[in-house]
């Protein structure tokens, strides 16, 4: 387009990628050549089965800024204190190793939108394999069983799928209790020789009567037995961001409540689909299930 200039977009990363920002209408051209932006993230190699943090800073005070990763909408917030963005995202396990897209839309205080797209590279991570054994009734349910998790698996579903745009957390996520880890996120697991499936959260050594708190603040959505999960609590930490509770003894909350960090959720057990009393986290954005212990080592603004 006749007396355009190329908008050039600055990228700080660890590793090298490109970054190609679209041309805006020519209405708008004056403003938009003074936008830029820095693009960086957390962790700086992000790998399949991450939770990962973008950071934007730009040149010119923005309205608003949104973007698309993974398919998925990231939700923006802005931090007045040191003049950043801050967008949650993850990556799933599946995800092939090579260069994903950032795309993000940035609106200035006079309404003026352009759109830039980041290349960021994906490494990829090993995750074992190991076999386990467990009551037959967990990997041959009878039809009275099977039409359970039909109906429970719609639920959850129905659930899964609402997201609240707000940001319900503050700062970094807390560990639900003090503990070891007993199993890791990504593990591929065989079930009594047959039944394989991926290990999606962490297992976390845990006596029954454990209590449990919330990894940080939110609205409970999940409080109920489930056949694989046990005692189940799911808590909503808003833009898409979940975290999950299983095989849980007691609650101490219901669906609607709202909760704050540590805030005491529940007691720890040995319901569900489990070989032994223990506590399994999981963390979900969007549908995309991503490493707890990497999420609680990360610094959230």
């Amino acid at each position: 387009m006749k007396g355009l200039a190329v908008l050039q977009s600055l990228l700080m990363i660890a590793l090298p990628c490109a970054a190609w920002p679209e041309q805006a209408s020519a209405a708008k051209s004056r403003s938009l050549q003074k936008t830029s932006l820095t693009v960086t993230w957390e962790p700086s190699v992000i790998v399949n089965g991450s939770p990962c943090l973008f950071r934007v800073k730009s040149q010119r005070p923005l309205k608003s800024l949104s973007g698309i990763w993974q398919r998925r909408q990231v939700f923006f917030d802005f931090d007045a204190k040191d003049g950043t963005w801050y967008g949650f995202g993850g990556v799933g396990i599946e995800a092939a190793s090579m260069q994903h897209r950032l795309v993000l839309e940035a609106t200035t205080a006079t309404g003026a939108r352009t759109t830039f797209r980041y290349a960021v590279p994906l490494g990829r991570a090993k995750y074992q394999t190991i076999a386990l054994s467990v009551p037959r009734r967990f990997t041959e349910p009878d039809a009275e069983t099977l039409a359970r998790i039909e109906e429970e698996q719609a639920f959850k579903r129905e659930v899964f799928e609402r997201i609240t745009p707000a940001r319900l957390w503050s700062e970094s996520f807390a560990p639900p209790i003090d503990s070891v880890i007993t199993d890791d996120f990504g593990v591929r697991r065989k079930f009594n020789r047959r039944v394989q499936s991926t290990h999606q959260g962490l297992d976390l050594r845990a006596d029954t009567g454990t209590p449990v708190g919330a990894m940080n603040g939110g609205t409970v959505i999940i409080a109920r037995e489930m056949f694989y999960e046990g005692g189940f609590v799911v808590i909503d930490h808003g833009q898409g961001l979940l975290t999950l509770y299983l095989h849980l003894s007691e609650f101490r909350v219901r669906e609607g409540d709202r909760v704050t960090k540590k805030q005491i959720i529940a007691l720890s057990g040995g319901s569900g689909r489990t070989t032994a009393p223990h506590l399994h986290i999981g963390i979900r954005w969007q549908g995309i299930y991503v490493d707890p212990a990497a999420l609680l080592k990360m610094q959230l603004p």
